[in-house]
């Protein structure tokens, strides 16, 4: 939901094996960067320790997973620490956050008078990249002679579609989404080279990273997947997270759209000579040719009337079938995998897919949260698990 909205998806649950079935979302929502509050009930403060009715230590187990996580001293403070922990789950690199009340809370009282009421928090700031800096990453996509683009979710978390879409189509450069990359810009854009993704990673000489991070779903980026002297520029909003894996040639710390618009700037800022990386490089061509090739092979495979049915030619009915703005929801091992290249998506935040800790088992909440979601609930949300 978080996701979906910008705002922290609420999650209200019983005490004791209320939380402790939680926790698998805060953790899912912290490592994937996705704002949500949890709030637990508790057993009350006089019984505390004495094997009261689902005890447990709430705010110690949900530490490990959260931004924030406590329990107001008062039924005064609850609105404070609830600004707080939406604030929390906002800014920064969005996360989850945790509150515990204890049963005498929510069943006290007291005076109207006694209570804060916190503004509504307002959105995180945007934050730039130092000039400096930008212009290192420019200067280096400039010297590149096989670069290449990589957009992730971060960057669709951000609503950076605009700038991104804009920097790409300014400076010509070829690009790869990761899967919740997907629809950033539609994934029949000229410029999208996913079905020749193997050889765009081990090939490219300079790499920048937008919203996406060098984990397992990049093969942590290093060979043999991607080539040993390739020198990689790292957009991150969190410091923390630069230099990750491997050295960074340029590291950028600031939101990925802003970062976008910055660099897009400074490559056309010279009206009558503006950079753009050529359409007609042996890199390109390379690029279209493998494209080409692997659209050819899938072709075969969908095709195909052997029994039992692969999953291309279940794939390519679907697919027939499937509205352009669809929410599609794909889980599994081949059928996500495969589902990827067969299912096309032609805008962001449309695709929910797997997540950092490969965590199974969530595509039918995924599903659901799409389905409610202002703005995506009068459209079709497909899930599509294996």
């Amino acid at each position: 939901m978080g996701y979906l909205t910008r705002r922290p998806g609420v999650c209200v649950v019983v005490s004791g094996p209320g939380v402790i079935h939680a926790l698998a979302g805060l953790a899912n929502a912290q490592v994937n960067g996705w704002p949500m509050l949890l709030v637990g009930g508790a057993c009350d403060q006089d019984v505390e320790g004495l094997g009261a009715f689902q005890e447990c230590l709430q705010v110690e187990a949900c530490r490990s997973y959260t931004k924030y996580a406590c329990r107001p001293s008062s039924i005064q403070l609850i609105p404070m620490h609830i600004e707080k922990a939406v604030r929390a789950s906002l800014y920064g690199r969005p996360g989850a956050t945790y509150l515990d009340l204890p049963g005498n809370m929510i069943l006290g009282e007291v005076a109207s008078e006694a209570l804060t009421d916190p503004p509504c928090c307002p959105d995180p700031p945007r934050v730039l990249a130092e000039p400096p800096t930008v212009a290192q990453a420019l200067n280096l996509l400039r010297e590149a002679k096989r670069p290449l683009v990589i957009v992730g979710k971060g960057a669709s978390y951000a609503r950076a579609e605009k700038s991104v879409r804009e920097f790409l189509e300014s400076t010509g450069l070829p690009y790869l989404p990761t899967p919740m990359g997907k629809g950033l810009l539609p994934d029949d854009h000229p410029q999208c080279i996913s079905p020749a993704r193997s050889k765009a990673l081990q090939e490219a000489d300079v790499i920048l990273l937008l919203g996406a991070r060098l984990n397992w779903m990049l093969h942590i980026g290093r060979p043999p997947r991607f080539s040993a002297g390739v020198k990689i520029i790292q957009v991150q909003l969190l410091q923390e997270e630069l230099h990750s894996s491997i050295p960074s040639a340029v590291a950028l710390c600031g939101d990925g759209g802003a970062v976008a618009e910055q660099i897009s700037r400074l490559a056309t800022e010279n009206a009558k000579d503006p950079w753009r990386y050529p359409s007609d490089t042996p890199w390109w061509q390379a690029l279209r040719d493998k494209v080409d090739a692997n659209a050819k092979a899938v072709q075969v495979l969908c095709s195909s009337t052997e029994v039992p049915m692969n999953f291309h030619v279940a794939y390519k009915q679907i697919a027939e079938l499937m509205p352009k703005d669809a929410v599609i929801v794909n889980e599994g091992a081949n059928t996500m995998d495969i589902g990827r290249t067969m299912l096309p998506n032609y805008l962001p935040r449309h695709r929910l897919d797997a997540v950092p800790t490969a965590q199974w088992v969530v595509g039918m909440a995924f599903a659901l949260a799409a389905a409610s979601v202002q703005g995506i609930s009068t459209k079709r949300v497909v899930c599509i698990q294996g």
